[in-house]
């Protein structure tokens, strides 16, 4: 057994996105996280779910899955937990394994669904660290859901390249109006409240590792 965390997620309305729906395993194909112990994939018609071996990259996670996947909207459970790692190796996704993680990542899906205030929820079992993720992740989807598409644009090509100058040439904008974009989704400080999530995790759960 091992500390790790689940990402399951559902599409809002998938009844009604056949055809985004159609691209949907393409299109995450394309999301690379480097501490996936299991990729995301699609289950029962229109849930995701991966499984991270690492805290650090957990917020900038959900924010690209998000961005992986538009149009389509999703509701996300966090699950914090241990998982059976017997059949780790043998098994072709998450959807084949087991433990307190998936439990926490379900329950915590079901609590995004019925309060229906926020598209990320988070469950540990520790209810310190759940309030303060799900106070911070209410504000920060707040935030990110006044994204227009060219804003999500600029900020997801501005991170992949590190400069405003090579995001404006792929983009084919000037380096002002990538600038622009990025102050617009206030993204220092989405990038910010990413990292201190991180850390938080890092001081309530690196003892049980």
């Amino acid at each position: 057994m091992g500390l790790y965390i689940v990402i399951t997620a559902d599409i809002v309305e998938s009844r009604k996105q056949k055809k985004y729906m159609k691209e949907l395993s393409g299109k995450l194909k394309k999301l690379k996280v480097s501490s996936a112990i299991m990729p995301f994939t699609v289950s029962r018609g229109d849930e995701l779910q991966a499984v991270l071996g690492s805290f650090d990259e957990l917020p900038a996670v959900v924010r690209r899955l998000r961005y992986i996947v538009r149009p389509l909207e999703l509701r996300i459970g966090v699950g914090i937990g241990e998982i059976d790692t017997t059949g780790l190796n043998r098994a072709r996704s998450s959807w084949e394994l087991s433990g307190e993680a998936f439990f926490n990542a379900r329950a915590a899906l079901e609590e995004a669904k019925s309060l229906k205030i926020s598209r990320t929820f988070v469950k540990s079992g520790i209810e310190t660290l759940d309030t303060s993720l799900n106070t911070i992740f209410l504000l920060l989807d707040t935030i990110v859901d006044d994204w227009t598409e060219k804003q999500w644009e600029a900020v997801h090509i501005y991170e992949q390249q590190g400069t405003y100058e090579k995001a404006a040439s792929l983009l084919g904008v000037s380096i002002q109006n990538v600038q622009q974009r990025c102050k617009s989704a206030k993204w220092k400080v989405v990038r910010k409240v990413e990292q201190n999530i991180a850390f938080l995790l890092s001081v309530f759960l690196d003892n049980r590792r």
